[in-house]
């Protein structure tokens, strides 16, 4: 092989050679970014799954809470009525007893208007 044949071939690996180095250098510094990236996706995921569950929680938190509403709902439901029931035996017994009143207010007029004659 002519000299300038090798010169050209040693030239040639030497590039290779640098861009080799060059290459696996962007390799290494690729590599450390995707183990930071890998950790912070572990640490996402970590934090993703305590959300996970905290709204898990906050879920059954929630349907109690609904299954207290309904409870509460049905008790307000009965009270009211139960207090409009009270209230007719209430205004039955006033109406009674405003019945009882005139007819009591009748006799006295008519004793005193024949206590009068």
């Amino acid at each position: 092989m002519s000299e300038e044949r090798l010169e050209r071939i040693e030239r040639l690996l030497t590039d290779l050679i640098r861009i080799v180095g060059h290459t696996n250098s962007m390799v290494e510094e690729l590599a450390a970014k995707v183990e930071k990236l890998d950790a912070r996706v572990d640490r996402l995921e970590a934090k993703a799954d305590k959300l996970d569950a905290r709204v898990g929680n906050l879920e059954t938190k929630v349907e109690k809470i609904e299954a207290n509403q309904e409870a509460f709902k049905d008790q307000l439901s009965s009270l009211r009525e139960e207090m409009i029931d009270r209230f007719m035996r209430v205004e039955d017994k006033f109406d009674f007893v405003h019945d009882k009143l005139i007819e009591h207010e009748q006799k006295l007029y008519y004793l005193k208007k024949a206590a009068a004659r």
